[in-house]
């Protein structure tokens, strides 16, 4: 936690303690995100500096900030992502430390990103690109949550599911933030005792949504149930089929193609089009639901037409053309020549690289 001047620089900050007047009135509750009319009263207490959550780190913002630009994202959605990261990080860290914030104080945050995101593609193609696992847990949050609405979107619901599953997907996560962080961010393999305490995260993330303002049912089960499977091997409960609500297959989905194509502290990232053979795959094997699988990964093979990528032979290639039959593996063109992936099948896409 820091103290910040109270001017136009303080908009958007989160306060990190209840702030009284002189007479102990209640100004403003623990855990505000600040805004221009906040500033303003103020101001006008003659209050001239508050206690406020870090923000990232200046440095990794602008490491992001940079990746994004280089790969010619919209200026205007790139600032708008960088500006939900630094929110996030605050609100997340407020509820790893105190009482949980108002479900409201996290939509806002999303609401806007997400609507950038879907209106600049550019942006969403360019996330898989960024290296480095700085701010994992954060960026992780914010991709799946436009990863859900963008798949309830493909597999048509109505606009208010599209917007509780954006809200679902920013918030599956929300119970690392009780993890140890020594567990939660090491670098080598998990221990048995270690990996049985962040599997904990889907219960902490139930009980802290239960427990938020303006939550439901439905969207704490979304964090305690986005890691079991069709087939029963997944955590907590090992629940089958339909057991599993279809708003949490939709999350599974989104949970696991992020991870796979995010820089961790443990493993580099790998493309969409790999992680979307893994989907496949789990699809077959029966613990993710195929139907929405297939129309995911159809849609995001498209999506990197004309991009480029490194095979796993090391050399650079253009995406050109995606089969309808096997999307995950394309026609792409090295210098003059074409291959198609389909008939090389020791030739993978291991990296977006543009």
């Amino acid at each position: 936690m820091s103290f910040a001047p109270v001017d136009n620089s303080l908009e958007g900050r989160v306060l990190a303690a209840d702030l009284f007047t002189e007479n102990g009135i209640l100004l403003l509750p623990e855990a505000t995100v600040i805004t221009a009319a906040h500033v303003q009263l103020l101001q006008k207490q003659r209050i001239s500096e508050v206690e406020v959550l870090q923000e990232l780190a200046e440095g990794v913002k602008t490491n992001i900030r940079t990746q994004l630009m280089e790969l010619d994202a919209d200026e205007k959605t790139v600032a708008a992502y960088i500006e939900a990261l630094d929110k996030t990080k605050s609100l997340f860290d407020q509820a790893s430390k105190s009482e949980t914030p108002e479900l409201a104080q996290f939509a806002e945050i999303f609401d806007q990103v997400a609507e950038q995101s879907m209106k600049q593609l550019g942006l969403f193609r360019s996330l898989y690109v960024l290296e480095g696992a700085d701010s994992y847990t954060y960026r992780h949050s914010l991709n799946v949550g436009i990863l859900c609405s963008l798949i309830a979107r493909l597999i048509k619901w109505d606009g208010e599911r599209v917007a509780f599953m954006g809200t679902a997907g920013f918030l599956h996560d929300l119970g690392k933030m009780k993890v140890p962080t020594e567990v939660l961010l090491k670098p080598g393999k998990l221990t048995e005792e270690e990996f049985a305490e962040v599997k904990k995260h889907t219960l902490y993330g139930y009980q802290m949504i239960k427990e938020m303002e303006g939550s439901s049912e439905m969207l704490a089960l979304c964090a305690l149930l986005h890691h079991e499977r069709l087939d029963g091997s997944g955590y907590p409960k090992q629940l089958k089929g339909d057991e599993i609500p279809v708003e949490c297959q939709v999350l599974a989905i989104a949970d696991m193609f992020d991870a796979i194509c995010s820089d961790r502290v443990y493993k580099e990232r790998t493309s969409p089009f790999e992680a979307a053979q893994l989907l496949w795959k789990e699809a077959c094997n029966g613990k993710l639901n195929i139907e929405i699988v297939s129309q995911f990964v159809r849609y995001i093979a498209l999506l990197y037409v004309g991009a480029r990528a490194r095979l796993n032979s090391g050399e650079e290639v253009e995406v050109i053309m995606i089969h309808q039959d096997e999307p995950m593996r394309p026609l792409v063109r090295r210098r003059d020549e074409f291959i198609d992936l389909r008939h090389d099948r020791k030739l993978t896409i291991e990296k977006m690289i543009g």
